[in-house]
Formats: C-alpha cells, sequence, structure tokens
C-alpha cells in the first residue's frame, strides 16, 4: 500500500519535513516513536511513501500506528475523518511518463516556477522536452529522463541533456499544480 497525497499531506504537516532528503525518513520514523511509544521501520515508511515498490498489505499495527502520531485513536478514527473508504491509492495527481502518448503536453507548477513538457521519445525511450520554462534552470529543448511527475513530490531527472551537455537536475520544491492535455 502506498499513502495517498492527503495522508501523506496531514504526515508532512505534523512532522515539519518535507521528504526531499533520505535523512527526513530517518527523522519521521524517530518523530514517530517519541512521540507514540511505537515504531515503524524505516523500509516501512519508504514503502508507504512509495520509495520502495513492494505490494505487500500493510498492516493494522502501522497503521494504527500512524494514526495515533497523527492524533487520531486508530486507523478507523482517522479514516472516517478523511471519508477513506479503501485502500486503493488511485492517484490521479500522479503521471507516469511510459504511458503517455508522444506528444502530451504536461504543465507544472512548483515554487515560483512554471514549465511545460513535451512526451518524446529519445533513444527509443519517452522522456519528457521542456517546451517553455519560466524562473527556472531547466531550458527549451532540454531532454529529462524522469519516470513519474506527482503533484507533493519534488521534480527528479537522473539524466538530463541539454546540448551536448548531460546531467541531472532536482528540483528544491514540491509540484503543486499539475495540467496534461
Amino acid at each position: 500500500m502506498i499513502l495517498s497525497q492527503d495522508i501523506i499531506k496531514d504526515i508532512k504537516g505534523k512532522s515539519n519535513l518535507m521528504f526531499d532528503k533520505a535523512s527526513d525518513f530517518n527523522v519521521l520514523t524517530d518523530k514517530i516513536s517519541k512521540e507514540t511509544g511505537r515504531t515503524i521501520g524505516l523500509t516501512t515508511i519508504k514503502r508507504l511513501f512509495g520509495y520502495i515498490d513492494d505490494d505487500r498489505k500493510t498492516s493494522q499495527y502501522t497503521l494504527n500506528t500512524l494514526a495515533l502520531y497523527l492524533g487520531f485513536s486508530d486507523w478507523n478514527e482517522y479514516s472516517r475523518s478523511k471519508n477513506l473508504d479503501s485502500d486503493w491509492n488511485f492517484d490521479t495527481d500522479k503521471v507516469l511518463i511510459a504511458e503517455q502518448t508522444i506528444g502530451t503536453m504536461i504543465h507544472v507548477k512548483y515554487l515560483d516556477r512554471i514549465v511545460t513538457f513535451v512526451v518524446t521519445e529519445y533513444d527509443n525511450q519517452k522522456v519528457l522536452r521542456v517546451e517553455k520554462a519560466e524562473n527556472s534552470s531547466l531550458k527549451v529543448n532540454d531532454i529529462l529522463f524522469v519516470n513519474s511527475l506527482q503533484v507533493g513530490n519534488i521534480i527528479e531527472a537522473d539524466k538530463v541533456i541539454r546540448g551536448k551537455n548531460i546531467g541531472n537536475y532536482r528540483t528544491h520544491g514540491e509540484i503543486s499544480e499539475m495540467h496534461v492535455e
């Protein structure tokens, strides 16, 4: 189970962490332990946030511990307060690049930056090409190798091609808005 963006937002708000660096997950496990007297493993936390690919069912103990951390008596009470009705996490705020059609436009906003990407192909792989960039270090025609974009997460590209130069890219802020056309 991967937590929904609403739940992750609640955890970010409570913990005052952005989860844009690996140490934030360690800090969260410590905060949960100190506040609830219960532990959740680092790997479990990363799995719940979608950083480890694993389809194990999350234990009731883990869910109840998260609810306690967020100020509720148990997961059922928290679920009712959020109107959560299932463990399915169909997230319409997430775009998987490999599933997009070539030519799809994706507009994202983070911090004071607005970037428009177009899905294109490079070396038989779907990638993002910068179509337009405002207040961003990204330049028009930069090619980003990104698996997905998701509201509430940073943009992180392991590989960026700018002309003949190759590098990487990581935003310092989370995507606040995203529109796909």
